[in-house]
């Protein structure tokens, strides 16, 4: 057995730690705004199938739990432990939980290096007494994990991800809870979020090890501030993103952030330009704010792989066509000319007076049928690799302050043709996001949309039955900005397939 495949083999074992059966929490509370108190209610309000042990020296019941005056109280082996507790108890409750067979702890006190000297060499004390007791500590000094799979929502912020396919590990655990709050709102599907904290024993390779062979997770993001091992981590970091994109926002670039991040985490960062010069040779996509982690997300997670950077554009203005045009070409996305044969198809569905070509503006057509003809003629065609629809959702947020305002100007005018509209601009929109993932299934090339109007269903529409969803951004140059980076990790595979 090689080191890689010893080392896959060894960070298997975190399955026991992100698919618990039992867990306890020492240091529960019903107090608000405690972190035993936030962690505790958040396991028990997400539905957490499995057991869990609330421990408390004051005993007594809590939620409707018994409570356990110790770990040593506790009358079976636990999957996963939640410490909360000072950092000078932690040892000792490490020592108690290595008794108890415990197979992995989530620290979520602080008081560790991120405070300086003595508090570093009391990390190195809890990673040694965790090694020594054959239990994975996460952390200390983090938010905590969520696993939506499992049914598990551990962290201090109470957001409730759907299911899905990207994972999270982020050393800020509020930057990261605060990305699973979007991702929530914006549809985006979660396999995994970890705040890894401070990083005393499993570190960002570590995880990467595991997620590679996580059957649910298909896309990694990453924000870190301290790198550690460098070496180690682009090792790592490139191989794995051979296998499952990984896109990263490093934090602490400049000397400002440097100085915040030591901090915060404790972490010491390195030439930042290097390191990113770095990630680039390995196909890495680097970004440099956290709303392009979640748009990447929603796209890789959503959408096929472009195989090339070919792109049609369909719009419902001329205006709107030209400026995604400028943004293609900007980030080295070609937007050809289209063959007469589509000019032809398409120009049945449109007046005379329609751009006849590449972007094809569809001049504001209340044909319904217009622009899912279009996209898919643009898609049948070998010489285009991704298409991007401006406007076509969202419409019907328009059609609504419309229908509102009519019924304000005109008293009579009868409510049943408002709601039948209304109806059928929604009716449309979800057959039409339907039918784009269905062209996506058969031609599997990417479709990205940007919305009329925010609609307030997020980014991301799941359409059941079909592993592609209707990815709708709110501006053009984010739907560029997205696919241009597809696009990017695309030709990294192509380059780097033979090896």
């Amino acid at each position: 057995m090689n080191d890689q495949d010893h080392m896959a083999k060894e960070f298997s074992d975190l399955k026991n730690v992100f698919y618990p059966e039992t867990v306890a929490v020492i240091g529960a509370s019903t107090t608000l705004g405690k972190w035993g108190q936030m962690i505790f209610s958040n396991i028990v309000a997400g539905g957490f199938k499995g057991k869990v042990f609330p421990v408390n020296p004051r005993g007594k019941k809590m939620y409707g739990l018994k409570v356990f005056r110790s770990v040593k109280d506790i009358p079976e082996s636990v999957d996963l432990a939640f410490i909360t507790t000072p950092a000078e108890t932690v040892p000792g409750l490490l020592e108690e939980l290595g008794e108890n067979g415990a197979k992995g702890a989530v620290i979520i006190t602080s008081g560790f290096s991120e405070t300086g000297p003595s508090g570093k060499k009391q990390e190195k004390i809890i990673a040694d007494v965790a090694r020594k007791n054959r239990i994975w500590i996460i952390g200390p000094n983090t938010m905590g994990i969520i696993c939506p799979h499992a049914g598990l929502f551990a962290t201090g912020a109470h957001p409730r991800p759907r299911k899905g396919s990207v994972a999270f590990i982020s050393q800020s655990g509020n930057l990261g809870t605060q990305l699973i709050h979007w991702a929530e709102q914006q549809g985006v599907g979660i396999s995994l979020f970890v705040g890894s904290g401070n990083e005393a024993m499993l570190t960002c390779p570590d995880y990467l090890e595991y997620l590679k062979n996580d059957p649910y997770t298909r896309f990694i993001v990453l924000y870190m501030e301290n790198v550690g091992d460098g070496i180690r981590f682009l090792e790592t970091v490139s191989r794995i993103n051979r296998v499952k994109p990984v896109i990263l926002l490093k934090g602490g670039s400049t000397r400002a952030g440097k100085k915040a991040a030591a901090s915060h985490t404790g972490a010491m960062s390195g030439n930042d330009a290097i390191f990113k010069g770095a990630c680039r040779q390995a196909g890495i996509l680097n970004v440099n704010v956290p709303s392009d982690l979640l748009n990447l997300s929603a796209g890789f997670s959503s959408l096929p792989l472009p195989m090339g950077n070919r792109v049609g554009i369909v719009t419902v203005g001329g205006g709107w066509g030209v400026v995604t045009a400028d943004e293609c070409a900007k980030r080295g996305l070609v937007i050809p000319e289209i063959p007469n044969r589509i000019v032809s198809c398409i120009g049945k569905y449109l007046p005379e007076f329609w751009s006849k070509g590449n972007p094809v503006d569809l001049v504001g057509s209340r044909d319904l049928e217009a622009p899912l003809v279009a996209v898919e003629e643009l898609m049948k065609w070998d010489g285009i690799d991704a298409v991007i629809c401006l406007g076509i959702v969202g419409r019907n947020e328009i059609m609504k302050q419309i229908l509102k305002s009519t019924r304000r100007a005109d008293r009579k005018t009868s409510s049943e043709i408002p709601g039948h509209e209304e109806q059928m601009g929604q009716e449309f929109e979800e057959r039409f996001i339907a039918q784009i993932a269905g062209f996506m299934e058969t031609y599997q090339k990417p479709v990205v949309g940007v919305s009329m109007a925010g609609t307030g269903k997020g980014v991301v529409r799941p359409v059941p039955e079909s592993r592609y969803s209707g990815v709708m951004y709110q501006t053009p140059e984010t739907a560029v900005n997205v696919l241009a980076g597809m696009v990017s990790y695309s030709r990294f595979l192509s380059k780097n397939s033979g090896h």
